[in-house]
Order: structure tokens, then sequence, then C-alpha cells
């Protein structure tokens, strides 16, 4: 009893009674610095990296330096033996024929083609027309710009082979049409089998021959150069 006792005198009584002077004299000031206040910090979760960013980042760096380097490559000019077909039709036909695609595209627009059922607007006359007045080796045609059916060609081609008042498009029913469009692609997607090929070309060959057997029969070289695939054009 007597070590509890002087355990609990030890320890400092506090007065709960707070003088009312010093209480009185103690004033909350209107605003504090911001230096003095401590702002609460947002601890955020540290987001994981994202491997398809990486990845796509990665490939967007890659292909930035590879266009790098074939800016810097010079260009040499390619042999004519080693032009291809490829090299004519993008260098010759496609400079000519990509912007009257896309004038065609834009009076389509125009003509609310793509909305309309039925439409007067002819799509590949246009393509047409403008081919044939933007033509670079007549450039007198740029200034007269006719339409297509104003052409001197146009209208002779038209009477030997009139056209019909309404074309069809305008009479086949949408089930009729997507019909004939699935069996023209399955066709195509056919025709170009490589035994396909050789079958048709079988018949090709067979009906060349039978017009032309007596100079087949007569020239025996010519007979053999015919008979290979390499000599023979499609």
């Amino acid at each position: 009893m007597t070590a509890k006792s002087k355990g609990k005198g030890n320890v400092p009584k506090f007065n709960s009674i707070v003088d009312q002077n010093d209480a009185a004299g103690f004033v909350l000031p209107d605003s504090l610095p911001c230096s003095e206040v401590d702002f609460p910090v947002l601890i955020r979760r540290r987001s994981r990296a994202n491997w398809k960013e990486i990845v796509d980042e990665s490939d967007k760096w890659q292909k930035q330096l590879e266009e790098y380097q074939e800016s810097k490559k010079e260009l040499t000019p390619k042999p004519p033996f080693l032009k291809t077909e490829a090299d004519y039709i993008k260098d010759e036909v496609f400079v000519h024929l990509i912007p009257a695609l896309v004038e065609a595209l834009n009076k389509a627009k125009i003509w609310e083609a793509f909305t309309r059922e039925k439409c007067f607007f002819n799509g590949i006359d246009h393509v047409v027309q403008v081919l044939w007045n933007n033509n670079p080796r007549y450039p007198c045609r740029k200034e007269s710009d006719l339409h297509i059916f104003n052409m001197p060609w146009v209208r002779a081609s038209l009477k030997k082979n009139p056209r019909p008042f309404y074309p069809k498009s305008w009479l086949w029913p949408e089930e009729y049409a997507a019909t004939l469009i699935q069996k023209t692609v399955r066709q195509y997607f056919i025709q170009r089998q490589e035994e396909v090929q050789e079958m048709r070309d079988f018949w090709r060959k067979l009906e060349v021959e039978s017009q032309n057997k007596n100079v087949l029969d007569a020239n025996p070289l010519l007979a053999k150069a015919f008979a290979s695939s390499s000599h023979f054009k499609k």
C-alpha cells in the first residue's frame, strides 16, 4: 500500500480549470501563410507498365528510324530491262487514275449517290470524262473540258451500240444483284487457281491450233514454240 501511494504521488496533477485571463488573451489569426499550412499529400498507386503501349511505342520509333534511313539512301535509276509491269502501273497509270477516282467520289457525295438507291450520277462515266480531258498527251482537251456525251468518239460509239433507257442497277432487285456479285467473286477466285489456269490454257491452245492447223503443220519450229506455254499469249 505504501509503494502504491508513493507511485501515485510522483504523477503531476493537472488543473482542469484554465485561467480565464490566459484564455481571453488568445485570439485565432484570420489567415495563415501557405508555408505554415501542412496540406495533405495524396498517395497514388503507381500504375503498372502496359506491355501493349511499350510495343506500340517501340514499333513507332522503329518505323521512324527506317523512314529516316530510307530518306538518306540515294535513289539509283532502275535500268530499263529491270522495270516491271508494276513499276509502269505505279509511275504511269496511278498518277492519273487516283486523282480521277478522288474527283468521282467527291461528285458522288454531292449527288448523294451513297444514300440514294437510284441516282442519275454514273461514276464510271465521270472517271472516263476526267481521264480524257486531263490526258497529258493532249493538253488542248483541258481547255475545252467536254462532257462525256459531247465527245466525238462517245457519240460514234453510242450510235452503234445505244444504251438502254434505264441501267441494270435500276431494274435488278437487291437480292438478284447480291447473288450476281457473289457469283462473280467466286468465279474469279476459282479461275485464278493454278489447275484451272492450266486447263484454260489448254483449251485456248487447242482453239488456236484448230484455226491455224495448216500453218503449224508447215512450220515445225513454230509448232514447237507454240507448244511451250512461255510463247503463248494469254
